[in-house]
């Protein structure tokens, strides 16, 4: 039976175990958000390549940081880093190209919100272990890398928003996720004291894997119930205060419409 060419080219590319050198390209990063954005991004990302003939293996770095440039706090924000690679795509995404990060920030728990002219390190990686890919052709010609940065959806603190509230759909059904966990636990001590509490603690579900539930679990294991239920009601106390204030904003907007 004959091999086809491109497929003997392939196998005996992949079988090679020298390794290649490795080329580092600098990649600028490109803010597709718009004029209007409320955030400022800066940084640049590394495309480390080598090829070995039809063979490709690369990994991409990425040092980026946003300053909030609005003049209002910050409750959450949601936004995309895309990486391109130098070679063609064909039927599927091309070798050489990066993932597509979501970056996600939701402060809705927290006292400490992005603060006007506040920076915020968004991604910081070195290049790590290559991907590898067969097969490629060398000789075709290759384009500019690129790097996109895109800021989806951003919500201050007073209830205003910028961008698509679409895409910001998994974060604010997690907050209503979170919520609902920690008006169950401050309703299990009230109704039934450390017992209720604890045995709340121990109970799986989908508040069990999010990041204020680890807080308190990890205030549990220093320092008992009590410094738990402090951790679980001042979380609670810091969504309410927000909660609170983008109702305010909500309810001053429809006053204003229906006096005009």
């Amino acid at each position: 039976m004959r091999i086809p060419l491109a497929l003997l080219l392939c196998a005996l590319s992949l079988s090679r175990s020298s390794a290649a050198q490795m080329e580092t390209v600098t990649v600028p990063l490109i803010d597709k958000t718009g004029a209007a954005s409320p955030f400022q991004v800066s940084g640049r990302l590394l495309l480390q390549e080598a090829v070995h003939g039809n063979q490709l293996e690369w990994s991409w770095g990425q040092k980026v940081a946003v300053k909030n440039v609005s003049g209002k706090p910050v409750l959450l924000f949601v936004a995309t880093i895309t990486e391109v690679g130098r070679y063609p795509k064909g039927q599927h995404a091309a070798p050489g190209d990066g993932p597509t990060y979501v970056l996600e920030d939701d402060r809705f728990f927290s006292e400490n919100l992005i603060r006007p002219d506040e920076s915020l390190v968004v991604r910081d990686a070195d290049p790590g272990a290559p991907n590898v890919a067969c097969c490629i052709n060398p000789l075709a010609e290759k384009s500019a890398p690129t790097a996109e940065f895109y800021l989806r959806f951003v919500q201050f603190d007073d209830g205003t928003t910028f961008g698509d509230p679409s895409e910001a759909q998994d974060a604010l059904s997690m907050r209503e996720t979170i919520l609902r966990g920690l008006r169950e636990l401050d309703h299990s001590y009230a109704e039934h004291g450390e017992q209720g509490f604890t045995a709340k603690l121990k109970e799986q579900s989908p508040f069990s894997a999010t990041a204020p539930f680890g807080q308190i679990m990890t205030k549990y294991r220093e320092g008992g119930i009590r410094l738990a239920l402090d951790t679980a009601r001042q979380i609670l106390t810091n969504a309410e205060k927000h909660m609170e204030a983008i109702a305010g904003k909500v309810a001053g907007s429809e006053t204003r419409v229906q006096n005009r």
